[in-house]
């Protein structure tokens, strides 16, 4: 996974392909950036995949839900990783010491610290006064 840059969490992906969502307009600013190549080497993990493709699926459709997942699958600039074992139970820790963290949450901390990537474009202010996650709500160019 060398490479790396950011990650992008679920929130963003789900408010990108939701045009009613609030978030909607930065989102997409994001995920444009990302599919344009101005953000390279963005990560999520298949927690995050996951999130994003039921989240979908339960409050849009099928179809936009099966859009979204050949969007993240076939992006060039878009890694996923998998959580083995080792950062499963890395991730409950992390979990168990922050209230405001999703589990899924916990393991984007996780693999963040692993990866040494710093910077997580998110609208959750979950991960907000965890160290060494710089947390950005827009594009900033």
């Amino acid at each position: 996974m060398i490479g790396v840059t950011t990650f992008i969490d679920s929130c963003v992906w789900i408010a990108a392909f939701n045009k009613k969502d609030v978030k909607h307009e930065p989102a997409k600013e994001i995920v444009t950036a990302i599919i344009e190549g101005r953000i390279k080497n963005a990560m999520i993990t298949d927690y995050i995949f996951n999130e994003v493709v039921t989240y979908i699926r339960k409050k849009i459709n099928a179809n936009a839900s099966n859009q979204a997942a050949n969007a993240l699958l076939d992006s060039e600039h878009v890694m996923i990783a998998n959580i083995d074992e080792t950062s499963f139970i890395a991730a409950f820790h992390v979990f168990q010491g922050y209230d405001a963290l999703s589990f899924t949450d916990a393991t984007t901390v996780v693999l963040m610290k692993n990866l040494k990537v710093k910077t997580l474009f998110s609208f959750d202010s979950g991960f907000d006064g965890i160290n060494d996650v710089q947390r950005l709500d827009q594009l900033v160019e």
